[in-house]
């Protein structure tokens, strides 16, 4: 079923067309800094794994080479996703590496890798990317298997271990095997506003889908002159938000393939369709991407949105307080509350580690980095600096460390976090996500047309891919 194009060679062509069309679209502010940065308390655990991995001999390459690793190349997405100078320091002291930081905008990260394989250059040892990049860099043969280094690192330090959330691994998984550690992740919230919704007397948050429509209704009753749910639809911008509602509303998936024939699928146009065609979203929401709703909300003219949680302390710094002008909840998984539809998923950014690590025989070495970047000071660290949550309960589970980070988050949104489901991506998401931008702006631009008209001319769509 699958074509030649999903040769590994073929497979990084096509994601590298896809990312230079987004660059076109997008303006990146990123430090192109070899900062070799050097970060405040990194847990001595690091220095007790390094001495058992140097004490037991490296496997592979390494007892090949017979060289020891004293500096390992770490390529981040963001500069907020960088450690202190302090930690890294730290970890230099602790394990005798050195980490040299190369900062690269994630758009561009993964065709850069490629095009450095194809010429024969030396790749990282450790890269940060998008997630739903996970298939295509596995089987181009950039990353390489990790079970062993994660396997060694539970049985080295089973208590730090057993605090980190199930959804890191699976959401790293491809064929069946462990590739990366999905360590943050960007959840999409319901927010709302908490004091337009009690002048409709409604004092309680969203449970269903259902009732997110109602709260909709009822802002637009109480406040004629908003715009009471803030979807868009312009296209390019990604599709991340579509996947998680999608899969919150019960839409089901063949890997990035939506089935919108089924309950959920003719659900979730129903749902975008009802928004339009009742005028809860802006007239112009074709022409809206994530910016256009997020400074809506946030200069108080939307009443409800979905977004991720640190949009929150934007709303704070506008002078909106939690409980008193608005507040936010975890998307329902229930359509209409007489069962369990759907489940929260969310883009998760991975650490993977190359394949040209284990050929030089430093694998295990950029084991100890993975667990560097999981500990509590270095995650609480970069969450503060603007990074996504991390999936461990050594800082959200820690009351100090949450209030620190988000005050507003709750034991809900924690349990939400915690419990997640699989990110749908498979080797046709680049296909998949630009028919999905495609059929939302469709069902908004087409509000009065039959859901499974509208299924019967997109499901074709989405089914062809598998059969090119």
């Amino acid at each position: 079923m699958y074509g030649a194009w999903r040769s590994a060679y073929g497979i990084a062509e096509a994601y590298v067309s896809r990312e230079e069309t987004m660059l076109n679209t997008k303006t990146h502010e990123f430090a192109d800094a070899r900062v070799c940065s050097k970060i405040p308390r990194c847990s001595a655990a690091l220095a007790v794994a390094m001495a058992a991995v140097m004490g037991a001999g490296l496997p592979g390459p390494a007892q090949a080479q017979d060289e020891e690793v004293t500096e390992l190349s770490v390529w981040f997405a963001r500069e907020y996703t960088v450690p202190s100078r302090e930690q890294l320091d730290r970890f230099e002291q602790e394990t005798g590496i050195t980490l040299s930081v190369d900062v690269q905008p994630s758009d561009n990260l993964f065709q850069q890798l490629i095009r450095m394989r194809d010429a024969g250059l030396e790749l990282p040892d450790v890269v940060h990317l998008d997630g739903f990049l996970r298939p295509v860099v596995a089987e181009a043969g950039v990353v390489a298997p990790v079970q062993d280094i994660v396997d060694t690192w539970q049985e080295e330090d089973p208590e730090g271990f057993g605090q980190i959330y199930e959804a890191t691994w699976n959401d790293a998984m491809w064929n069946d095997e462990l590739i990366g550690m999905a360590n943050t992740a960007s959840m999409e919230e319901v927010f709302f506003r908490t004091d337009w919704l009690e002048e409709a007397g409604i004092t309680e948050p969203p449970e269903t889908w259902d009732d997110v429509l109602e709260y909709a209704r009822a802002i637009k009753e109480v406040q004629p002159d908003v715009v009471p749910f803030g979807w868009w639809a312009q296209r390019g911008n990604g599709a991340n938000h579509l996947y998680s509602s999608m899969s919150a509303m019960g839409v089901e998936f063949d890997g990035s393939i939506p089935d919108l024939r089924g309950e959920g699928g003719q659900y979730w146009i129903d749902f975008v369709q009802t928004l339009s065609r009742e005028e809860l979203i802006s007239p112009e929401a074709v022409a809206w991407n994530d910016d256009n709703m997020r400074g809506g909300f946030v200069a108080s003219n939307i009443g409800m949105m979905l977004d991720s949680a640190p949009t929150s302390v934007g709303a704070q710094d506008a002078g909106l307080e939690p409980d008193t002008n608005f507040n936010l909840v975890p998307m329902p998984t229930s359509r209409s509350g007489e069962s369990e539809d759907g489940v929260i998923v969310a883009p998760a950014r991975t650490f993977f580690i190359t394949a040209d690590a284990v050929e030089r025989g430093a694998k295990d070495e950029a084991g100890l980095v993975f667990r560097f970047l999981m500990d509590p000071d270095v995650a609480l660290y970069l969450m503060l600096e603007g990074a996504d949550p991390h999936r461990t309960d050594a800082v959200l589970a820690d009351p100090d460390s949450l209030n620190q980070w988000l005050p507003i988050w709750d034991e809900d949104n924690v349990e939400a976090f915690s419990n997640m489901g699989v990110f749908p991506v498979d080797l046709d998401f680049p296909e998949a996500e630009d028919l999905m931008e495609r059929l939302n702006e469709f069902a908004v631009a087409n509000p009065d047309m039959d859901p499974m008209a509208v299924a019967d001319e997109w499901q074709p769509q989405f089914d062809s891919i598998r059969e090119d």
